[in-house]
């Protein structure tokens, strides 16, 4: 981390708490509350001057005007190069997934001591993640539900070896040709090709490298 401070904007409705953090940042040589804002509209308005640029925004959900899951791609948009990380009483599952979703870079719930909080700060700043501890369960089911299924295999898709063949039969090679320069025998070639014909319903050459041009895989 950079021995500038990272500039932090405090979204909270709750005046009392809303000081507080802003304060405590500001008695860090790490952190600097650069602007408060009391929601999540407030938080727009600030945004759109152009001096006010956080490093990290710790933003609670429940606040009047725009919900703070809703003011998460709004406030990414006005200020791109910042990390959102909220801070909240909700430790429902839905408020963390959607939170996660929509762009948040941490979830801390105001349980979290003065350490933690700062911890977290440090964590983003540096590019990585937060959670708190007692959510981590959410967190795993998240990890779960967006984790890509492995592809089925395509029992129709060509390897690179068939395309090369193809390729080859396009630009005028015969089989006996493309074995040569492929350094196999005239049988593995054949072979390939019935393979090719399978794949692509297809009973010739003309018909086979017609679909593959088609396909714009040659």
């Amino acid at each position: 981390m950079s021995a500038t401070p990272s500039r932090i904007m405090v979204v909270e409705d709750n005046a009392i708490f809303r000081h507080a953090i802003a304060s405590a940042l500001n008695k860090t040589k790490k952190y600097e509350s650069v602007a408060e804002a009391s929601s999540g509209d407030e938080a727009f308005r600030l945004l759109e001057d152009e001096t006010i640029q956080p490093d990290i925004i710790l933003l609670d959900l429940e606040m009047p005007g725009t919900h703070g899951l809703d003011a998460i791609p709004r406030l990414l948009q006005l200020a791109p190069q910042c990390r959102i990380i909220i801070l909240t009483q909700s430790d429902r599952e839905g408020h963390v997934l959607q939170a996660i979703t929509r762009g948040a870079s941490g979830y801390l719930l105001k349980t979290a001591t003065r350490k933690e909080i700062f911890n977290s700060i440090q964590e983003v700043w540096e590019g990585g993640a937060s959670i708190d501890p007692k959510l981590a369960h959410i967190a795993l089911q998240l990890i779960r539900r967006i984790q890509p299924e492995a592809p089925e295999e395509d029992d129709n898709l060509l390897t690179a070896r068939e395309v090369e063949v193809l390729q080859m039969l396009s630009e005028g090679y015969v089989k006996k040709e493309i074995a040569n320069q492929l350094g196999l025998s005239l049988h593995a070639i054949d072979k390939r090709m019935r393979r090719i014909y399978n794949k692509l319903q297809v009973q010739n050459v003309a018909a086979a490298v017609a679909t593959a041009l088609r396909k714009g895989w040659i």
